[in-house]
């Protein structure tokens, strides 16, 4: 999580940094005789469509941790052999970290 956030601000530095460089070589009327670096317009654009769709991370509010579905009692019997839906959805990290947990005390997960 903090480094996709570390990665997140990174490419909006770099996405306004590349978008003033753009706008400043788009504003010099005389034309120069180098042929400017390639600016990937597109990437430009799909950078600043991502911060608006996903807003500023910075503002966000912080996640709650929640309480566990799945009781630390439970076995890998108890959880599987009901044919019964679960009460509530289990979320997939959970799921994920209990069959862990299971596999290292019967010694398939190494």
């Amino acid at each position: 999580m903090e480094i996709e956030l570390i990665y997140c601000q990174f490419m909006e530095r770099k996405c306004s940094s590349d978008l003033e460089k753009m706008e400043s070589n788009t504003s010099n009327s005389v034309p120069s005789e180098k042929a400017s670096p390639f600016v990937n317009h597109a990437e430009i654009t799909w950078h600043k469509q991502r911060k608006d769709w996903i807003g500023d991370i910075n503002h966000r509010a912080p996640k709650v941790a929640k309480e566990p579905v799945i009781s630390w009692s439970m076995t890998y019997e108890d959880l599987l052999t009901t044919g019964e839906p679960f009460p509530q959805s289990i979320p997939l990290s959970e799921m994920v970290d209990f069959l862990v947990d299971i596999w290292n005390d019967e010694g398939l997960y190494d």
